[in-house]
C-alpha cells in the first residue's frame, strides 16, 4: 500500500482571502508583503553589523554580492556597469528566489483563512511576474531614453531618416532601407514579447512544479518529498537567476544597441 498525502492542485488565480474596499487581497499578495519585509528587515540587520566583526550571515551575504557582480560583469563586460545594476538585478533575485522558496518551508501551505489557503507563492500568480516583466522591460526603455534622448531612442523602431537617406543613393538602396523600416517596426513587437516571454518563463516553471509536487505527493510520499523538494529548491533559485541575468542582458542589449548607432 502507498502511503499518500492529500494536496489539492493550485488553481491558476490566486484565491482572495478578504477585500479591502473593492480591493482584493490574494494569498500570493501577502506572501509577497511577507518576503518584501523579511528583506527589508534583513538588509537593515546587515547594515548594523559591526564592519570590524561581521556575522557568519553578513560574510555570506558578501559572498553572494561578490558572486554577483562577477556574473554581471561578464554579462555587461564592464565592472562599473555591473556595480550601477547590482542594486537592481540583486533585489530582483532575492525577492524573486525568496518568492520561490518560501513556501517550501514545511507547514507554510497549510495556514488557511476560513476555506481560503493563506500564503500562495508570489512567483506562482502571473499578475506578479507579468508586473515584474513589465517594470524591468519599461525601465530599460527609460534608461534608453534618459542616455539617448527621445529622438535617439525613437530612431531605433522608426527609422524614417535611413528610408530617406536611402532613397537618395537610389531606388535599391530606398527599398533595403524600407526593409530596415520594417525591422524596426518589428523590435516594437520584440519588446512585448520580453515581457511575456519573461514573466510566462517564471510563472510557468513555478505554477508546474506546484502542479506537479501535488500530483507527486499524491501518489507516493515515501520517496518523493526529499529529491523533489531539493529539485524545486534547485529550480527556485536558477529561476531567479535567470530572471535577473535576462534583465541585465536587456538593458546591455538597449543600451549597446544605441551606442552602436551613435557611434
Amino acid at each position: 500500500m502507498n502511503l499518500r498525502v492529500t494536496m489539492e492542485n493550485p488553481g491558476i488565480q490566486p484565491e482572495t482571502v478578504f477585500s479591502i474596499g473593492s480591493f482584493p487581497v490574494t494569498n500570493a499578495m501577502i506572501m509577497g508583503t511577507i518576503v518584501t519585509v523579511l528583506l527589508l528587515v534583513i538588509a537593515l540587520s546587515i547594515k548594523k553589523q559591526p564592519k570590524k566583526a561581521p556575522s557568519k550571515f553578513a560574510i555570506v551575504m558578501e559572498m553572494i554580492v561578490e558572486s554577483f557582480i562577477t556574473l554581471l560583469e561578464q554579462i555587461t563586460s564592464s565592472k562599473q556597469r555591473a556595480l550601477k545594476l547590482l542594486p537592481l538585478i540583486g533585489a530582483l533575485f532575492l525577492f524573486i528566489g525568496l518568492s520561490n522558496l518560501i513556501t517550501l518551508i514545511p507547514g507554510i501551505s497549510s495556514f488557511s483563512y476560513g476555506d481560503v489557503p493563506l500564503f500562495r507563492t508570489p512567483t506562482n500568480d502571473f499578475n506578479v511576474t507579468f508586473s515584474i516583466a513589465l517594470a524591468m522591460v519599461i525601465l530599460t526603455q527609460i534608461v534608453s531614453l534618459k542616455q539617448f534622448g527621445v529622438f535617439g531612442h525613437l530612431g531605433k523602431y522608426f527609422k524614417f531618416k535611413e528610408v530617406i537617406a536611402g532613397f537618395r543613393e537610389g531606388i535599391g538602396a530606398g527599398f533595403i532601407a524600407i526593409i530596415d523600416f520594417l525591422v524596426g517596426l518589428l523590435d516594437i513587437i520584440s519588446e512585448i514579447a520580453k515581457v511575456v516571454s519573461l514573466s510566462l518563463r517564471l510563472f510557468g516553471n513555478m505554477y508546474a512544479g506546484e502542479v506537479l509536487t501535488a500530483v507527486l505527493f499524491g501518489a507516493l510520499a515515501i520517496l518523493v518529498p526529499t529529491p523533489w523538494l531539493a529539485m524545486n529548491l534547485l529550480v527556485g533559485v536558477l529561476q531567479a537567476m535567470v530572471f535577473g541575468a535576462l534583465t541585465a542582458a536587456y538593458y546591455m542589449l538597449a543600451v549597446e544597441t544605441q551606442e552602436a548607432e551613435v557611434a
